[in-house]
């Protein structure tokens, strides 16, 4: 598998010098099999490069996993081109909500929020709930999907395809929440571990729902991952600060043994899985 970064961003969108180099479009991965089949994880303002890059070719067909319904995670969606291509498919998947979730996606597109309504997007829509726990198949991919602990209901999804593995684990509190974290299990063994990383323990805040560093290495090591990629930045962390969180990372990971690579996720940052 391939995947390509979109947005690493969390929670707003952040141009400007300070964020040039690691990027500052909110959350947004592109996955790729060997048959080159289309799956992203996230909505974000990453998105909208994303689908910037795939106009032109008609029709698609492209699956989107969300994680939840959050500003940073759905707002793309609106200004992807291939939604407004009628020969394409679009198929959103999220958490099962407390009220439908195309009626939730809905809402932040309805009048006076956005001049296009989500039912009246072009593309062929489907939209399916997630329940924690479930597996399917999607294309060619195995996707198995996993609550985790944050303010709004959200899942952890393992992607696996050609005898490879990913798991997205983005805005999770779970290291925190006092109870087994899901997504230790979810990625056991898993090649690829893209992990929320919001936080340092300096400046960490209870119940805002995401990790720091020192517990994403923490969940790395005990799901025996082979790479961690530090994910969700805080909008206030520059490149400068990345930088050595990186370098920072990647020692305390050689320190502790196992053999863990350690990458601070990078807009426009590509790897084969």
């Amino acid at each position: 598998m391939k995947i390509r970064f979109w947005g690493t961003r969390g929670s707003i969108p952040t141009p400007g010098h300070r964020t040039v180099r690691y990027g500052g479009n909110t959350a947004c991965v592109e996955v790729r099999d060997a048959s080159d089949h289309l799956l992203i994880l996230d909505a974000g303002t990453g998105l909208r490069e994303l689908g910037l890059t795939l106009n032109g070719t008609s029709p698609l067909t492209v699956d989107l996993f969300l994680s939840h319904l959050h500003w940073d995670h759905i707002q793309g969606i609106p200004f992807f081109r291939p939604a407004f291509d009628p020969k394409s498919t679009l198929r959103l998947y999220g958490p099962t909500q407390h009220r439908p979730l195309r009626e939730l996606l809905g809402l932040g597109m309805d009048d006076p929020f956005f001049p296009v309504d989500l039912d009246g997007l072009p593309v062929q829509l489907e939209v399916h709930e997630v329940a924690s726990g479930s597996k399917r198949t999607v294309g060619p991919y195995q996707v198995t999907a996993a609550k985790i602990f944050h303010p709004a209901p959200a899942l952890a999804y393992r992607i696996e395809a050609d005898g490879r593995s990913i798991v997205y684990a983005t805005d999770t509190e779970d290291p925190f929440s006092g109870e087994p974290n899901p997504v230790v299990d979810l990625a056991k063994n898993v090649d690829t571990l893209i992990h929320d990383g919001q936080f340092l323990d300096t400046d960490f805040k209870p119940g805002w729902g995401h990790s720091t560093v020192a517990t994403a290495l923490d969940v790395a090591a005990r799901a025996h991952a082979k790479r961690l990629i530090l994910y969700h930045h805080d909008p206030d962390r520059s490149d400068d600060a990345l930088d050595r969180i990186g370098v920072e990372a990647q020692a305390t990971a050689d320190t502790n043994g196992g053999g863990l690579e350690v990458i601070v996720a990078r807009e426009g940052m590509e790897i084969t899985i």
